[in-house]
């Protein structure tokens, strides 16, 4: 008993570390992207980047021997695939092009709302007033903060662009929960190498040069999304769900934007305005009203 109790401080102060890491790393996803997007066509990079990383999970599946899915997981494993890395960053790296990392960040915050508003769609979950609230809190800063983009001449489809793809990150995250599971591991291996190998066709179709990277600053962008912001933040975030909620751990999508204004600002020279902050707080309030705040069924999965 001595030991359990000695040893509690350290597990909770390790958690910490682990969910600090995860928002710092993951912070940089943004601006790895529109680095890389700079230089290389957007769906070209994209595929790149998840054939990449889904190799690395598919390398990790032969050497722990993790079997691959079968049936409706496999089917679940592939839908996930086409939505959450095919469909959504599809529309996440070309509107990264024009968007900046910030603010693109402040939007994909948006996905734990957006996963409650289509889990209830989908008849999983009650819609709630609480979550109605939220819903119209995080609408409203979220017109604020586009409004003052578009002000800052950024365009409105890249914004838009940025909001489709945190919708379909967030349906694909429903897919989780309506599909037999796979083990975490195979189900990103089948889904990235799936999505990858569709961003690849698409790049074909829309004529997108396939060309290595030039500068520097572009390698270490691809090699960050590849290991850090994809593998790691996934190995970081399976270790947390081991320890944690899934509803506390998806609380980094909240603390995530701070690092990425940080590292847009120094990196891509994104302007900060007074308006970009209060639009994020407006954002992030009613994220947290409508998605954290809502009671939800105790055997909800989330990814």
């Amino acid at each position: 008993m001595s030991n359990r109790i000695r040893s509690a401080p350290s597990d909770q102060r390790l958690n910490a570390a682990v969910f600090v890491a995860i928002a710092l790393i993951g912070g940089g996803n943004p601006v790895g992207v529109a680095i890389a997007v700079d230089e290389l066509d957007p769906i070209w990079a994209a595929a790149t980047r998840f054939v990449a990383a889904g190799a690395f999970f598919a390398i990790a599946m032969v050497l722990f021997r993790i079997p691959i899915p079968h049936g409706k997981a496999l089917l679940g494993s592939f839908t996930y695939g086409l939505l959450g890395f095919f469909g959504a960053f599809a529309f996440l790296f070309w509107g990264f092009r024009e968007t900046p990392p910030g603010t693109g960040q402040i939007i994909i915050a948006l996905v734990p709302l957006l996963t409650l508003l289509l889990a209830v769609a989908h008849g999983l979950e009650r819609f709630s007033m609480r979550a109605l609230v939220g819903v119209l809190i995080a609408f409203g800063g979220l017109v604020f903060l586009v409004a003052d983009r578009i002000e800052a001449n950024v365009p409105l489809p890249s914004l838009l662009a940025v909001v489709a793809g945190a919708t379909l990150l967030a349906e694909s995250g429903v897919v989780v929960k309506i599909t037999p599971r796979a083990h975490p591991v195979a189900s990103n291996a089948v889904g990235m190498l799936a999505g990858g190998a569709l961003l690849l066709v698409l790049s074909v179709i829309i004529g997108d040069t396939w060309r290595m990277p030039a500068q520097s600053d572009t390698w270490a962008a691809m090699a960050f999304l590849v290991v850090g912001g994809s593998v790691g933040v996934f190995g970081l975030y399976v270790f947390l769900l081991g320890r944690w909620t899934a509803s506390a751990a998806s609380y980094i999508l909240l603390l995530q934007p701070l690092p990425t204004i940080v590292y847009s600002a120094v990196l891509t020279q994104e302007p900060l305005t007074p308006a970009l902050f209060v639009g994020a707080a407006i954002i992030l309030l009613g994220v947290y009203i409508g998605a954290f705040t809502t009671p939800r069924p105790p055997s909800g999965v989330t990814r």
